[in-house]
């Protein structure tokens, strides 16, 4: 190729594409005349019917003296009609005719194909094949202007460049192109005087009067010609609106504008172009986003910057440091921080950065932002970092004042432990953390991490007077909470004396709950003085403690049997606080019994019965009623109560008694038919109870009354082993031994004993007692299925004396072991069959958790809801008990009923159930597409923040789900972005990030 480029150069040669003989010939006739007239066509260029004519001719066959010059002209009309088998005719000629004159030709035609069909390299390679010194001048031209752009195509600009040099040097057709293709390559190559100079010769070109201007103005603003870039794309503007490099001139002008800080025109032009174009230049957003933060308008500022973000590189950096600042104009706060974050991220510039750390640092300081830790090891990080900036003496002010009312309590109390001579702001502040971390820790029911950190507060007590009495009251609180009652007595009167202002509601309760220390330990004098005082006090408490301590204290007059004092307690707790009325009336009734007022009593129960229908004493009251009525000698009465009793609540203790009165009544009304049928019923309702047993003995004497003792011992003589109370000796005796060896702690023999007895006794009279305690020996010895398998023996026998213990165990026992419906059937038999409130609530908290884990919505809302009905259910349990019921709420699709539950957990977020659910609150609004109520829900979590980072981290990705929701995937990338530098848990939150910063970026 260089030796054909070397003879080109020397001088170009006229060569004709077809020899035309000089002789003349004579006529031709038949197929050689449709030969001479095709060719004429071909030279006339009229292609198609020359092809025609030829075809004629090539068909007819008789006439072959021209056919290679007629498949010569085939093969061209087939190139220049652009024939589908264009190529193929090409080469099947040069096969045909490898030493054809017309060879040299054709390969050119082969190789411009190639060139058409954007073919390059192959072009490039049948170019090489050909000697363009053959060819016309004009065709010669042609393929040396086809063969440079091959060459230029696949970006070999140095063969390209030989080329282009040729033709403009020797060919006047292509001199303005080869100029113009030199001089870009000149300007891809950098070498910008060279181009120019090309760029400005080809101007008068019309071919590039459009193009030349946009490289002359580009170059002037690569080589920092502002003015003459201006110039030409001003120029160029005005004369070409609507060319296709209209708006790459727009952005040339624009940052030549920019370059000359007239930001004005700069805006205006940058403005232009990046709304024209679908991808515009970074740097030209860049300058754009500046140009806006120059001109005061900062809102594009930010949006502009937002979009050049991304790479790891001084734009983004300095992209990030000026979004901060606008934001901060725009007293967009939030948005400032993240923009700030970024830019400290990164160590491109180390003098942006540490302005970027330091507006980040105030940014987390103004807003109180420190969802995980910020606040404290932002200010640290600076220190660290830029120990000698013109800034830290501000930051070590500032750090002392973020220690006194961080949230983020273990970083700021990890911050003061580095410093290793603490002054006394220093130390006050750490008094508040220590006291702040216990109260977490309280709130989460982690009561002995709780009394570390009061203990470690109070032991800072001189720096803060308020804090060390709080400190007091919350360390009892949490003794309170472990049963220790005497230790929470001493914290409570500690407290008191400490404490500043004695009309608080913490005083309050601090007198209330040392009445509850000496209420507990049965001290009830001393619990009678505090809770008067609790009742009498002046301080700010609610009503429903007051009316607790009135209650009280007409427990302790009534333990101390004044019962008139009693009364009258019980009486004012009803007029403080309605809803203990149920409790108030049902003391205040039973007083009346025990003053034999039974009258009084009765009416009492019955305004019970009316102003609470569905209390939890309903039971109670009607036994209670049942007896006031017997001592009425009103039988009749009696057994009403008493029938309603066993109906309604068949598990309860109380029926069995009830029962058993209902028998006793008749029989001792002389009704002893309906005695008979009463003391039957107990037996068959009530097996291996104590009740029952008594029931066979009066029935026993009931037919000897009626003098029909056969009936009875047919009817003795039908019951099951285990109801049969007659004992024969032997049964006893074999029993009483294993008994005493069990109670003497001799296990391993008891064993022995109690099994040898079950084998000898299978239905003995004691066989539930038997059962029993092999099933408690086995679950001593962790022999679970054992355990089980006896004490499962003794729930045949509900009414047992056994039964209530056995049962608990089977329902601890099935919940430990994932049979969590098992679990629920024992734990809700238990809460029926209760004796008290505190049993009651035990098994309903059982059922709960074992509803829950069995995955049964409408059980576990019902569970929930029992124990949500206590007056005073601990706040940890109800937490639990609100969070279950939400869950299932949402299970079932009831949102708005787990709203409800959950707004409430979600105003601590202090213990793992606040913290999930402020998360599942701005879930909910986000799925029903409430987007501002979850932005709201979530803007607001930020602040109030949580120690449970995990439920925090996922509510920020849910923020960035609303904000790419509502089409602000700016500020969804950085609160990802954010939350990818400040959540180091090893968890699925890690996941969750690079999947939507993955898409955001696409």
């Amino acid at each position: 190729m260089k030796n054909k480029r070397n003879a080109l150069m020397a001088g170009l040669l006229l060569v004709m594409p077809m020899a035309v003989g000089a002789q003349q010939v004579q006529p031709l006739t038949g197929s050689c005349r449709l030969f001479d007239d095709g060719k004429q066509l071909f030279l006339r260029h009229d292609y198609a019917a020359a092809r025609q004519t030829l075809m004629q001719y090539v068909n007819a066959g008789d006439c072959s003296e021209f056919m290679d010059e007629a498949e010569y002209m085939l093969a061209c009309t087939a190139y220049e009609l652009n024939l589908p088998d264009r190529m193929e005719r090409l080469e099947s000629y040069l096969s045909a005719h490898p030493e054809s004159r017309y060879k040299n030709r054709v390969q050119a035609l082969v190789a411009s194909v190639y060139f058409f069909d954007n073919d390059y390299l192959k072009a490039i390679a049948s170019y090489r094949g050909c000697d363009f010194d053959a060819l016309g001048n004009e065709e010669r031209d042609d393929n040396v202007y086809r063969l440079a752009q091959s060459y230029q195509q696949i970006g070999n600009t140095t063969e390209a460049a030989a080329w282009f040099t040729v033709l403009k040097s020797g060919s006047s057709k292509y001199a303005d192109d080869a100029t113009y293709n030199l001089a870009y390559i000149d300007y891809s190559n950098c070498r910008y005087s060279q181009a120019m100079k090309g760029f400005v010769a080809v101007c008068g070109n019309k071919n590039y009067a459009q193009l030349a201007p946009y490289y002359m103005a580009d170059i002037s603003l690569i080589t920092g010609d502002y003015a003459k870039a201006r110039s030409v794309a001003d120029e160029y503007l005005k004369n070409y609106p609507g060319n296709e490099k209209t708006v790459e001139m727009r952005r040339i002008a624009g940052e030549a504008a920019y370059a000359q800080k007239n930001y004005s025109d700069a805006v205006r032009n940058l403005s232009a172009y990046c709304n024209e174009v679908s991808n515009p230049q970074r740097n030209a957003l860049y300058k754009l986003g500046m140009s806006y933060y120059y001109t005061q308008v900062y809102s594009e500022a930010a949006a502009s910057l937002g979009r050049v973000t991304g790479p790891d590189d001084d734009m983004s950096q300095n992209a990030y440091l000026h979004m901060g600042l606008a934001y901060l104009n725009l007293k967009e706060r939030n948005q400032a921080r993240m923009a700030f974050e970024q830019a400290a991220a990164s160590n491109r510039n180390m003098l942006i950065k540490e302005q970027a750390l330091y507006n980040y640092a105030l940014c987390i300081h103004d807003t109180s932002y420190s969802p995980f830790a910020e606040s404290v090891t932002v200010f640290e990080r600076f220190l660290n970092e830029f120990p000698h900036s013109q800034y830290t003496d501000k930051v070590n002010d500032y750090l002392i004042e973020v220690y006194m009312n961080t949230r983020s309590y273990m970083a700021a109390l990890n911050s003061i432990a580095k410093i290793s001579q603490p002054g006394t702001r220093i130390l006050e502040a750490k008094q508040k953390l220590l006291f702040r971390l216990g109260t977490q820790a309280f709130a989460q029911a982690s009561f002995e991490n709780a009394i570390d950190y009061f203990s470690q507060s109070l032991q800072l007590g001189r720096y803060n007077a308020q804090t060390k009495a709080d400190s007091y009251f919350w360390r009892g609180e949490a003794k309170y909470r472990l049963d220790r009652f005497a230790q929470a007595a001493a914290d409570y009167r500690q407290y008191m004396e400490f404490a500043t202002d004695k009309k608080s509601m913490e005083y309050g309760l601090a007198l209330y709950n040392m009445g509850y220390t000496s209420f507990k330990q049965k001290n009830y004098d001393k619990a009678l003085t505090w809770f008067v005082r609790c009742a009498d006090t002046d301080a700010a408490i609610d009503a429903s403690v007051r009316g607790d301590a009135c209650n009280r204290a007409g427990d302790c007059y009534f333990y101390a049997r004044r019962f008139d004092e009693a009364r009258a307690q019980y009486a004012r707790a009803v007029t403080i606080e309605p809803s203990y009325g149920d409790y108030s009336l049902f003391q205040e009734a039973f007083v009346k019994g025990l003053q034999r007022d039974y009258t009084g009593k009765i009416e009492t129960l019955n305004t019970l019965f009316s102003k609470y229908p569905s209390s939890q004493y309903i039971d109670d009251a009607l036994y209670e009623q049942g007896r006031a009525f017997v001592q009425m000698e009103q039988a009749d009465n009696a057994i009403g109560r008493y029938k309603i009793l066993v109906e309604k609540w068949p598990e309860s203790q109380l029926a069995r008694k009830a029962a058993s009165e209902i028998a006793l009544l008749y029989y001792q009304n002389d009704k002893f038919n309906e005695a008979i049928a009463a003391y039957k019923k107990v037996i068959a309702d009530y097996p291996g109870s104590e009740e029952a047993r008594m029931a066979q003995r009066d029935l026993k004497s009931v037919y000897i009354d009626i003098n029909k003792v056969d009936e009875y011992m047919s009817y003795a003589s039908s019951l099951p082993g285990g109801a049969n109370f007659d004992v024969n000796e032997r049964d006893s005796l074999t029993y009483v031994a294993a008994e005493r060896v069990y109670m003497r702690g001799n296990i391993a023999e008891a064993k022995n004993s109690l099994t040898s007895y079950l084998q000898s006794f299978p239905q003995g009279a004691f066989s539930v007692n038997a059962s029993y305690y092999l099933g408690i020996i086995a679950y001593n010895e962790k022999d679970y299925s054992g355990a089980t398998l006896h004490l499962n023996k003794v729930l045949e026998y509900p009414d047992s004396k056994f039964s209530t213990e056995a049962m608990t165990l089977c329902a601890q026992m099935a919940y430990n072991g994932k049979e969590y419906p098992r679990a629920l059937e024992l734990y809700k038999r238990l809460s029926d069959r209760a004796g008290n409130q505190e049993e009651r609530l035990q098994a309903q908290t059982g059922a709960l958790r074992s509803a829950y884990m069995a995955g049964d919505a409408n059980e576990t809302i019902a569970a929930a809801s029992a124990m949500l009905a206590h007056s005073k259910l601990a706040p940890e349990l109800e937490n639990e008990a609100r969070y279950y019921r939400a869950k299932a709420f949402i299970k079932n699709g009831q949102n708005n009923e787990a709203l409800a539950d959950l707004k409430v957990l979600a105003g601590d977020t202090r213990n793992v159930y606040g913290a999930e659910a402020k998360y599942l609150v701005a879930q909910i609004y986000f799925d029903e597409g409430k987007t501002e109520a979850a932005e709201n829900e979530v803007l607001q979590y930020i602040e109030v923040s949580t120690p449970h980072a995990y439920w925090l981290a996922r509510s920020f990705v849910l923020l960035s789900d609303v904000y790419v929701k509502l089409g602000r995937k700016l500020d969804a990338k950085q609160y990802l972005l954010s939350l990818q530098q400040n959540y180091q848990a090893d968890d699925d939150i890690a996941e969750m990030i690079e999947t939507r910063l993955a898409k955001l970026n696409q």
